[in-house]
């Protein structure tokens, strides 16, 4: 054994049994290590360790690498298990299933090349975004793009706020008002194929991936699968090597992308004033009502209350007397 191996994985190669069916084994307590129970899937082992299952030494076999080209179909998802009973691609390869796993991921409606294998450090290359792999796909599209939107397609441009990488685009063919176009990246988000050409006017109907690298779909139809050459096998481990040598650049962010952009308050834009049509006329003045309407002829003093402060609009000296009655006038007596 390797030093540094971990547990599970060992017991998966000497048993001949799943990743997890190893991890439940060991759970279970029926796996020891040098005499002593491990209940651990993730100890790590050393040379000289000796484990047994069930009181039987374990001597694990170098595992068998295997490369694997499918031909995913349309509607079948690029995963080994769907909670929701679609199809998957474990379904092309039969018997093989519990031994490989899916290199990446193909849309549920994109067909085409998409590689199994048990070997996760090939897999971990061709899939990690700093590798830079480059993926070719034939998109057929409604319609025939001009040159000038293919040239937006090679340059670059920004998909969810973040520019795309330069692409190799080649017009392949145009017949009955649909056309295919080859398309070749170095990226692999979500829906990106789709979304670079809905963002220049243009509706992908199918898509298929004819190649990873070097490596091109043939040989198998549409749910079919064979082997990997050793000549494409070796093809393809160069070229990954290569990659891992080439300097990455960090995709560039579109200008403010993410965040809102600063303003100065002066040239901000103010939502427009509704005009008013030349044809508009204003209705009769209403009249004001009677307790807004000032009072008529002179203003009389308010009586003046003994104590009393005087107000706004008040006189301020001796209450005005009251003008005699006319009996009074005449000399009544009171």
């Amino acid at each position: 054994m390797r030093a540094g191996e971990r547990l599970n994985r060992y017991l998966s190669l000497a048993a001949g049994v799943s990743r997890r069916t190893a991890d439940e084994l060991i759970r279970g307590g029926r796996v020891t290590i040098r005499g002593t129970a491990v209940t651990d899937p993730g100890t790590f082992l050393q040379p000289d360790d000796e484990v047994r299952l069930d009181g039987n030494t374990l001597v694990a076999v170098p595992e068998e690498k295997i490369y694997i080209m499918a031909y995913k179909p349309d509607n079948v998802v690029s995963t080994m298990k769907d909670k929701e009973g679609r199809d998957t691609v474990a379904s092309l390869v039969g018997g093989l299933a519990s031994r490989v796993f899916p290199v990446g991921r193909l849309d549920y409606h994109t067909t085409g090349l998409i590689l199994l294998t048990n070997d996760g450090e090939l897999a971990y290359k061709l899939t990690h975004p700093r590798f830079g792999v480059e993926k070719t796909y034939v998109a057929k599209l409604m319609g025939a793009p001009p040159p000038a939107a293919l040239k937006i397609l090679r340059k670059g441009m920004p998909i969810d706020g973040v520019m795309t990488n330069p692409a190799e685009v080649s017009f392949l063919e145009k017949r009955e008002g649909k056309s295919w176009i080859a398309i070749r990246i170095a990226e692999g988000r979500y829906h990106q194929v789709r979304k670079m050409f809905d963002a220049i006017g243009y509706r992908v109907m199918k898509l298929r991936r004819s190649a990873i690298g070097p490596l091109e779909l043939s040989g198998v139809e549409p749910g079919e699968w064979r082997y990997l050459t050793g000549k494409e096998v070796r093809e393809l481990k160069a070229y990954v090597g290569e990659k891992e040598r080439e300097p990455r650049a960090a995709p560039q962010r579109e200008p403010h992308a993410g965040k809102p952009k600063f303003v100065p308050r002066a040239k901000r834009q103010q939502p427009p004033v509704p005009q008013k049509s030349s044809g508009e006329q204003k209705g009769p003045r209403q009249p004001k009502p009677e307790w807004k309407k000032p009072p008529r002829g002179p203003a009389l003093p308010s009586p003046h209350r003994p104590g009393a402060r005087p107000g706004p609009g008040r006189p301020q000296g001796p209450p005005a007397r009251k003008a005699d009655s006319p009996a009074r006038k005449a000399g009544k007596p009171r």
